[in-house]
Parts: structure tokens; sequence; C-alpha cells
């Protein structure tokens, strides 16, 4: 049977997001710890060449964007030395149209109830915070989403092992952390982020740096 299926957006904890023809899972959800503050983790390789094999439907639509832009044999390569085109390659994905829409109504949920929203993704999605090699293909996009909506204070993401840092014009804070993986031996890589009213404050060990991260 083919279906598609959308978490009911409710108080629950923990909704499943998107089943396409009863297979192909975008694994996205998000929960409420407690009143007025909700988190949203993302799947940033709903689109992708990695865990997508033929005869996916996403498979091919993947592999269709990342050769609209990157001729190269190796797609790991970035096409190009600089600019923003660098981000397709292999080891990089996208969120699938579903997938935004999905998120598009849980920030308005968010918005109507006057909640704090951090999104959680792996990749990255804002040029700023981290190398446009690490960037998702269609970071733009959901950039123009969070934009659209009050809720939203802080996206943090992943990817770049080297970390990034920006605030938008909007007031989100776009955190990358770094990656323990290239990371001394004799060092870390992690942190706590405790959550308040009006600010959420990062305390960083080891490479990661302290932050404060005023909502706006």
């Amino acid at each position: 049977m083919n279906s598609v299926l959308y978490s009911k957006i409710s108080e629950s904890d923990l909704d499943e997001v998107i089943v396409e023809n009863g297979i192909e899972l975008s694994y996205s959800y998000h929960f409420s710890p407690v009143p007025k503050f909700r988190f949203v983790l993302l799947d940033a390789y709903d689109l992708s060449l990695l865990g997508r094999k033929e005869p996916s439907e996403k498979y091919y639509q993947s592999l269709k964007i990342i050769q609209e832009h990157n001729r190269n044999e190796n797609l790991n390569h970035p096409p190009g030395h600089a600019g923003m085109e660098r981000r397709f390659v292999q080891f990089n994905g996208g969120f699938s149209k579903a997938q935004l829409e999905w998120l598009d109504k849980v920030l308005t949920f968010s918005d109507n109830n006057l909640e704090r929203v951090t999104v959680i993704s792996h990749l990255p999605i804002h040029p700023h915070s981290t190398d446009p090699v690490c960037l998702a293909w269609n970071y733009d996009e959901v950039l123009s989403i969070l934009h659209s909506h009050r809720s939203v204070v802080c996206f943090m993401a992943g990817h770049d092992h080297d970390g990034g840092y920006f605030l938008d014009e909007c007031g989100v804070h776009h955190l990358t952390f770094e990656g323990v993986i290239e990371t001394p031996p004799d060092s870390d890589a992690f942190g706590t982020v405790y959550v308040y009213e009006d600010r959420m404050i990062l305390k960083g060990k080891g490479r990661v740096s302290d932050r404060v991260l005023l909502y706006p």
C-alpha cells in the first residue's frame, strides 16, 4: 500500500514522522521536556546516497541532485575549489519536501504556543557556521523555514570537525560542535547546555568554547 504518514502535532514526547511506501523512513522527531521548550531533530540524510540503495525512489532523487552539480567520477570529491557548490558531495545529504513540510507544521505549533525551539541536525545549514563543503544540500530551504517562525532560537549541528558559530540576522544561533574524532588524545571536545527562560548557556570542555546564547 502506498501511503505517507505524518506525526501528529501534539504534546506527545516522541513522534515518528514520515513513512513513504511503507519502507523509506525519515528519522525526524520532536519532544518537549518541559512546558514552553521544544527540541526538533531532523534527518539530514533523508535525501542521500548513504543508506539508500536502488531501487529506492529517494536514492534516484539524491543521485539526480548530486550529479546536476558534481561531475567528478568520485562523488566525494567536491566540485570546484571554492564556493557553495562544494556542498554537493556524497558524504552530505539533504531534507525531503515531506520532511520540510512537517518541520513547518511543528514550528507553527510552537509559534502558536509561545515555545522556544532548538532544531538539531547532523549537517549545518548556515554558510557562516561551517565550511561550505559540510553544508546540507538544500540548506537554504531549511533556513527559509526557520526564519519564518519566531519560535526558533538555536540550530545545533556537527559534521564539520573544526566547529563553528554564527548569530544570523533573525537572532538564531547556529552552533556547530567540534568533532572529538580530530581532537588530540590529551584534550576533549564536548559540552553541557543549560537551558533557561531567556537564554542557553554552553559550558564547553577542551576544544568546545563556552557560550551564552540569548534568545531573540
